[in-house]
């Protein structure tokens, strides 16, 4: 099968690891890197032995058909757009945008193009969160009533990394993100939104280092997102994913059915690390097959939307409705 040149823009830790995820995907080919550090250009440009770039000229790349996008979270708007224009099938990190102008304008030109985008949502291919979804798909769980996932991480060390992460981050989007994706993925749209925060811990973080918000689902489900960046713990595991169904119950790693009220353990791998390389696959495969991404760009939007009015609610001490994008 034919293999696609990638160009990946932005350097940071994860834009590292989707470098090393396209040159260990069989379908993909790293051809290029950009950045606007230049040290950091240089080192990654050497360690993966493929041609630096400071600016947008990577667009120009013919054998480049992927962009991939890993800039601070609310700089991600100008290069996905401007890839789309150049012709470019596109990826970005999550969560789509940090603002919801960005989002308005990144879903507009995605629709425009007739490229292929994708939201870098990782946690829709890790094997246990599949599963949940197979179950949901199959009927297993019943009609799903209640959600919950967390994002609770002590990120406190992120104060001595680049300044953004502590000036501009949110946590319910940044880190937030990845439940509610999540929960969206097996309990369909949110229609409203209420959230509350504090900053009591990790005061060094401009925005609230403490969010919790409850969502409500178009199909009447209920669910809840906390985001804690300054908790004194190690990473909860499975993000403490809760699904309730009328037939069946998933809490992390294990799962109670109906007419046997003891839990079983899922047979799944231990939660190590990001299936980044999965993620790449998935998105060349799609492009190669003229397929459908799993996160195209409506979808990543509307996870990025509800965190966004999710910290908006907690801002303004009131519910929120989530529209239809």
């Amino acid at each position: 099968m034919a293999r696609l040149g990638v160009g990946v823009i932005g350097l940071g830790h994860n834009g590292l690891a989707w470098c090393e995820a396209y040159q260990s995907c069989p379908y993909t080919d790293l051809r290029a890197v950009c950045d606007l550090d230049p040290e950091r250009l240089r080192a990654a440009s050497e360690r993966f032995s493929v041609d630096g770039y400071g600016g947008y000229e990577i667009l120009d790349r013919a054998d480049a058909e992927i962009i991939s996008v890993h800039t601070p979270d609310h700089l991600h708007a100008e290069p996905f757009i401007l890839a789309l224009r150049a012709g470019k099938h596109v990826i970005v990190e999550k969560p789509m945008a940090a603002s919801l102008e960005d989002l308005s304008r990144m879903v507009e030109a995605a629709r425009a193009a007739s490229t292929k985008s994708m939201v870098a949502q990782v946690l829709r291919f890790h094997p246990l969160f599949s599963f949940v979804r197979k179950m949901i798909d199959n009927g297993q769980l019943g009609e799903i009533f209640y959600l919950e996932a967390d994002y609770i991480h002590d990120l406190r060390y992120q104060k001595y990394m680049e300044k953004w992460k502590v000036t501009i981050e949110i946590p319910i989007l940044s880190g937030g993100v990845h439940p509610l994706d999540l929960l969206r993925w097996f309990a369909g749209d949110i229609v409203e939104v209420y959230g509350m925060a504090n900053h009591i811990a990790y005061k060094e973080m401009h925005e609230p280092t403490t969010e919790a918000a409850l969502f409500k689902f178009a199909g009447g489900a209920v669910g809840k997102v906390a985001a804690l960046y300054g908790t004194v713990s190690p990473m909860v595991e499975w993000y403490n994913l809760c699904v309730h169904g009328t037939t069946g119950t998933v809490r992390g790693n294990r799962l109670c059915l109906d007419g046997n009220e003891a839990w079983m353990e899922i047979p799944v791998p231990p939660q190590q690390g990001h299936p980044f390389e999965a993620e790449a696959c998935h998105f060349a495969l799609c492009i190669l097959r003229d397929e459908q991404p799993l996160i195209d760009a409506v979808e990543g939007a509307k996870s990025a939307q509800a965190c966004l009015l999710a910290h908006q609610s907690a801002l303004e001490g009131r519910p929120l409705p989530v529209p239809p994008l």
